[in-house]
């Protein structure tokens, strides 16, 4: 037998939690899920698609953050019975998460490991997890949070729990896979064949019939398939689970030679003395296994302890279940093998723990996974290579992101003398058949300076940026990716910077938080960063709207985490705007049970209430829109609904000084929206909409409910627009986006709003001919630098294109997005 553990994720100060995989030939079994895991499981290729359970050292989006999008994936791709472990509020948190995923068939159980509990362990054929539960100083568990849970609250999670997953049942040899919809007759989300009309009427109604209903089952708690009822009062705990996890005993090897001594042949008996049964010969001696199969090898265990802060430290050095590990005290029993230590900032440098971590046996392996021993560099390297190529162009619009080439202390500086490796993606160590640290796939991290000389891009690394007139608005594309993050492009996310007023973010898709850190800096201002010209938590402490566009998990499952900065660097007295569907705030309601996002000092308004505009607000929602356009200088904000899904909105945001900014969200091209763009008489300064699919995928953006690169401009000219930025690629183009004045020209009807005005007839004469966004072309770039880019790009970067295309976009300005850009 043959297993082994895997780093997926180690800690730095940018990624907060690690994860760690368990993997057998017949299962696999992930510790900790936190925000990017999945990400990073495609730019590693580490494979969950056998994965058969998750365990959560903590009940908090650190550890969990991930968790919503992978499942979704893992849904989709066939996974079912999959059972997620962890401490006090796991149900609730899971439960919570019925707003935005609906995977009924999936089957997904959740399994509260609750302290006292004698039954709170899991085993399997391969594995027996025992919980360790620790807590800060001070802190004693309350009674609910001890001992089997079965009160009528729990009841009603699970059942809500249910609806969203389905009933986990045992695991199953074969894993059933989900049949794809023929690619002959597309159907859309609600069954429909893939006529237009009838998805923007379905929609239409949906949404009139269920607005005002949504509204009042938030406030209201009322019951019913697909309400948006809240679930049971809870409160956050701090609790801790580490994990010892042991695996099987080991056969003991056939000696065939001694079989053939005492008169065997190959065959059937060899194979029952190997299951241990004894066997009787021709001449009737009976024949017992120890006569021929050596003895059993002990299970081997590993631990996992996660030590989130020093005030963790005591629980953890006087837990006995640990104790009982230290100074060889396991030997009659499973014999050890690995420690990983998964430490928050400081907690590897107090003498308490070192002191505790350097009694384990000689023989164990340590591998430690802390902010001050892992180099935080980008993991996502094959983005950092294409990044590091637009940003030899242009180093202002595409920020050389924050990295460091090296970890602050070294792994002797932990545990002197002892076996001991700072955690890395892909680092190793097998169990059985013969434990041994396995570092082959451990691949080094390029800072962007190694990139750039890696690459052989000509001319000097970009300089610092110098603080200076970089316009009042700067509006940055941290994520620019559709559904789910790939290796090159992260899900949405976009950050507004309004000079002298604060910031938006609108959409936060998975790790947006992650990659603005890095692009702005944390925990200091990133130097190249100078059109925003503010660390990561200077940015969020001068935030003054987040907006929601709609449900779907790509656009907000960042937003928990970049709350709860917010309520942790925030003023006391400062408020934040939250502008997002009625069941967004369902959502935050609920997980608020779980961790604080400081919902207190949220000012929630209903995309639904700024349709008419600010001055269409009454109540206490018309005070929060009054404060969000004093906050931001802002002269209006109005909304409309488009055609994707129910309850999904494009915004308008207008500024005192003049310029007007609008963001589509996910839409089909729609009347409302380009309404909304001329809406006040005034054209966008900047229109920011999704571009999903190229054009000759039309069919499957009408199926999507997603707009064509040329259905985006055609969208951004019907608005008047000054300048487009296109956003929210497919995940399946991988090269720069291309649109044709035909198709920008077919999108011109009454409803969308006129563009054939825009261009020429001769234009349209051509519109047969094909327009790439390339570089600008009054360009300087060094020769070998746009060699290099067209090298990383894949596609040729001409500084020409065909008149026709140019002729429709008459003024217009375009350029399509990449992560991290501004």
């Amino acid at each position: 037998m043959k297993w082994g553990v895997q780093v997926v994720k180690p800690s730095t100060y940018n990624n907060g939690s690690t994860s760690v995989l368990v993997q057998f030939s017949s299962g696999r079994y992930l510790f900790n899920c936190g925000e990017g895991t999945q990400r990073l499981s495609f730019e590693n290729k580490t494979r969950l698609s056998k994965l058969t359970s998750v365990f959560l050292t903590r009940v908090d989006w650190e550890s969990m953050g991930g968790l919503p999008g992978m499942l979704l994936t893992l849904a989709d791709a066939g996974t079912r019975d999959l059972v997620i472990h962890g401490g006090h509020n796991l149900t609730h948190a899971m439960a919570a998460t019925r707003h935005f995923i609906l995977r009924s068939d999936m089957g997904v159980g959740v399994r509260e490991l609750r302290d006292g509990d004698a039954g709170a362990e899991y085993a399997d054929e391969n594995v027996r997890v025992q919980p360790v539960h620790i807590y800060p100083d001070g802190y004693t568990a309350s009674a609910a949070e001890l001992g089997p849970d079965e009160s009528a609250a729990a009841a009603t999670r699970r059942e809500l729990l249910a609806r969203a997953f389905g009933v986990c049942r045992e695991p199953q040899a074969g894993r059933k896979r989900r049949e794809p919809v023929p690619q002959g007759v597309k159907k859309g989300y609600y069954g429909q064949e893939c006529r237009e009309a009838a998805i923007a009427g379905t929609l239409q109604r949906l949404e009139q019939r269920g607005d005002e209903a949504a509204k009042k089952r938030v406030r209201g708690g009322s019951r019913g398939r697909g309400s948006t009822e809240l679930l049971p009062a809870t409160a956050p705990t701090p609790g801790v689970v580490c994990y010892v996890v042991t695996g099987p005993e080991v056969p003991g090897k056939f000696d065939p030679q001694a079989a053939r001594a005492l008169g065997l042949k190959p065959g059937p008996h060899y194979a029952r003395l190997v299951k241990g049964e004894s066997v009787v010969t021709a001449d009737g001696t009976e024949i017992r296994p120890e006569q021929c199969v050596g003895p059993v090898r002990p299970s081997s265990r590993v631990v996992i302890v996660d030590c989130p802060t020093p005030a963790y430290v005591a629980s953890v050095v006087e837990s006995p279940q640990l104790a009982a590990l230290l100074d060889g005290g396991a030997e009659a029993g499973p014999r050890l093998a690995l420690v990983v230590h998964a430490l928050g900032p400081g907690v590897a440098q107090d003498a308490r723990y070192r002191a505790w971590a350097a009694r384990f046996p000689a023989h164990v392996q340590h591998v430690v996974s802390a902010p001050e021993f892992v180099a935080d560099n980008n993991p996502f390297q094959r983005h950092l290579r294409i990044h590091t190529a637009l940003s030899a162009v242009d180093p202002r619009t595409y920020v050389t992101p924050q990295a460091a080439g090296s970890a602050e202390l070294q792994p002797r500086a932990f545990i002197d003398g002892a076996r001991v490796v700072a955690a890395s993606s892909l680092l190793g160590f097998d169990i059985e058949p013969q434990p041994r640290l396995d570092e082959s796939l451990v691949v080094p991290l390029l800072t962007p300076a190694e990139m750039r000389a890696k690459m052989q891009l000509d001319g000097a690394e970009p300089e610092p940026a110098a603080a200076g007139d970089e316009g009042e608005l700067a509006v940055c594309a941290i994520g620019t990716g559709s559904s789910v993050p790939s290796i090159y492009r992260n899900v949405s996310g976009n950050v507004v910077s309004v000079r002298g007023y604060g910031g938006m973010v609108l959409d936060c898709g998975e790790a947006t938080v992650s990659l603005l850190r890095r692009f702005l800096g944390h925990p200091q201002r990133n130097p190249h960063s100078a059109r925003i010209g503010q660390s990561y938590d200077e940015f969020v402490r001068t935030l003054r709207l987040l907006y929601i566009s709609h449900m779907h998990a790509d656009h907000h499952l960042g937003a928990v985490q970049l709350l709860h900065d917010w309520s942790r660097l925030a003023a006391d007295t400062a408020r934040l705007t939250v502008l997002a569907p009625a069941r967004f705030w369902a959502w935050l309601e609920d997980y608020a049970g779980v961790q604080d996002v400081g919902l207190g000092r949220l000012d929630f308004v209903d995309c639904g209430d700024l349709r008419g505009g600010s001055a269409g607000a009454a109540g206490a929602a018309g005070a929060h829109v009054a404060r969000l356009k004093a906050g931001l200088g802002l002269a209006e904000v109005q909304t409309c609904s488009v055609v994707h899904c129910p309850w999904a909105y494009g915004v308008s945001l207008t500024h005192a000084s003049g310029w007007k900014l609008v963001y589509s969200g996910d839409t089909r091209p729609c009347a409302s929206l380009v309404a909304l763009g001329r809406a006040g008489g005034t054209a966008p300064t900047i229109v920011l909409h999704e571009a999903t699919l190229p054009d000759e995928l039309h069919a499957d953006a009408v199926a999507k409910r997603h707009s064509t690169v040329s259905e985006a401009v055609a969208m951004a000219l019907g608005m008047r627009a000054e300048n487009l930025l296109l956003t929210h690629f497919s995940q399946r183009c991988m090269v720069l986006p291309r649109w044709s004045a035909a198709n920008i020209e077919a999108v011109s009807v009454s409803r969308y709003g006129a563009v054939a005005s825009s261009g020429s007839s001769s234009a349209r004469e051509d519109s047969g001919d094909e327009a790439e966004l390339a570089l600008p072309a009054d360009s300087q770039a060094p020769q070998s630098v746009r060699a290099a880019l067209e090298r990383e790009l894949c596609e040729a970067a001409s500084d020409t294109d065909t008149g026709a295309a140019r002729g429709v976009l008459g003024s217009l300005k375009v350029a399509a997005a990449f992560d991290m850009s501004v």
